[in-house]
């Protein structure tokens, strides 16, 4: 307790210190330690050969705290008797988070131009194909190499998941048989999860379990929108991209029909369940409202519609400033009935700190959030024993009990994309150029800096790899 209260009154003099190193109007974490922080906390953690599966490429759902896999016959502390939703979970290895895992090794190659995880989310990846259903779509689990669960009742969002990776080796190669499978993958969620009764994607296909059938869950259309569909659509050929362009407009349109409540400007959760416009339902937090408006942002741009973009900035700017906890000087993590809970989920954290990262960049009051945000997630978040990022932790810092950092809905995914967003918005508060890589074999590609605005400064080749300078930020 004595600890606890020590921490709570050196909490804002560790952040005043980490920020007052660098002048007023600069970010408090500058570029180059965010690329610092992707090779000295994040990587290590994922470079091992219990990391990198085995085969290669055949990435394990659970690991320790301290990288090692997950062994049922001896397990590490952490997962001896941990809580029962992961408990049930710990014999299973999940495509959805095969592709998250892939989806960071492309992040890795993308900042650092290391061949290595350009390979190993290759190798991830031609795992997630050979999973591929013959009937469509992909399992949602692996257990003792059986595809789990039967058809039916696989979910759309895992569905989007599945695929995430494939969706940044696109980006990153523009590979032709990676651009064949996300096509077959979107045509088969439209078809055979949407709901011409609702106008919506169900969360399972309607022969399925009969109370899963019958849930209308917000996941099941933004994550569509998140995982692949927004990152992939520029790049693809016709008549795919207008297709998919149609898609977006439809998910769009029924999220703010559906799910967005006009007197808080939040979105719910979910829509069929008693608790499902209540603070403490389930989804009802500030990290998959903020992902919404990021998801209505880009996909206007993309659709070209200004009317649509000016509603997600302002909606954003509101549930940022909502989601600000001044006593820590960060982020919480979702609304009470009298007020927000100031603890710390890393996901949640990292969605607000890419969506402020956003609007930065064309409005430097939103830069102010991440003067504090920033340092507090590279004090507190990341584990700088063994690397990689807690789950969470609370409003002072002090860690969670047992907490478990790889599990079946957590692994590289997000700490690698807030890596990525951070470094591109670093580098614009600081007036810099942005360096990313890509192997698409093509000098003249279409380059942008992940789903960011951004101008091509210069385009290097070499044993090919381009290697770009961007103005991020700038226009198109």
């Amino acid at each position: 307790m004595k600890l606890r209260m020590l921490r709570k009154l050196l909490l804002p003099l560790a952040l005043a210190g980490l920020s007052a190193a660098t002048p007023a109007a600069a970010q408090s974490v500058s570029g180059e330690q965010w690329l610092a922080h992707v090779r000295k906390d994040l990587l290590p953690f994922w470079s091992s050969k219990d990391a990198l599966g085995d085969p290669p490429g055949a990435f394990p759902t659970f690991r320790c705290n301290d990288g090692t896999r997950f062994d049922a016959a001896a397990p590490c502390a952490e997962l001896q008797n941990p809580p029962d939703w992961i408990k049930s979970e710990l014999g299973r290895n999940y495509l959805r988070m095969q592709g998250r895992q892939t989806f960071a090794y492309g992040v890795a190659f993308h900042l650092t131009g290391e061949r290595r995880w350009l390979d190993a989310a290759r190798a991830g990846a031609a795992f997630t194909l050979a999973q591929r259903d013959p009937a469509g779509g992909y399992p949602s689990w692996l257990e003792n190499g059986k595809p789990m669960p039967e058809e039916s009742a696989r979910t759309a969002q895992d569905q989007s998941y599945n695929v995430v990776g494939l969706a940044m080796l696109f980006y990153l190669t523009r590979d032709p048989q990676l651009e064949r499978a996300l096509v077959a993958q979107q045509a088969y969620v439209f078809e055979r999860f949407w709901n011409a009764d609702t106008g919506m994607l169900r969360w399972v296909p309607t022969e399925g379990p009969p109370e899963e059938a019958q849930r209308k869950e917000l996941v099941a259309q933004l994550d569509q929108l998140n995982a692949y569909m927004l990152l992939v659509t520029p790049y693809l050929s016709e008549p795919a991209r207008s297709t998919w362009r149609r898609d977006i407009r439809r998910l769009c349109d029924l999220m703010l029909a559906h799910y967005y409540d006009k007197e808080t400007g939040r979105f719910f959760g979910t829509l069929d369940q008693l608790d499902s416009r209540q603070p403490g339902g389930r989804h009802n937090d500030f990290g998959h409202t903020i992902k919404t408006y990021w998801m209505l942002l880009l996909a206007a741009r993309e659709l070209g519609d200004a009317k649509l973009e000016a509603f997600a900035r302002e909606g954003a700017r509101k549930q940022l400033a909502a989601a600000w906890d001044p006593q820590s000087q960060a982020w919480g993590s979702a609304w009470t009935a009298t007020g927000i809970n100031p603890d710390k989920s890393w996901w949640i954290y990292a969605e607000l700190d890419q969506v402020a990262s956003t609007l930065a960049l064309e409005d430097r009051s939103q830069a102010n959030y991440l003067k504090t945000s920033w340092p507090f997630w590279l004090k507190y978040l990341t584990d700088h024993k063994n690397g990689e990022i807690y789950g969470g932790v609370r409003r002072d810092g002090e860690g969670w009990p047992n907490p478990i950092k790889i599990h079946h809905w957590k692994n590289g995914f997000h700490s690698f994309e807030h890596a990525l967003v951070s470094y591109l918005s670093a580098q614009n508060q600081a007036g810099k150029p942005a360096t990313l890589y890509f192997a698409t074999g093509d000098r003249r590609a279409d380059f942008r800096p992940y789903v960011l605005p951004g101008r091509v400064l210069k385009v290097e080749v070499r044993d090919g790899v381009e290697k770009v300078r961007f103005r991020v930020g700038a226009s198109r």
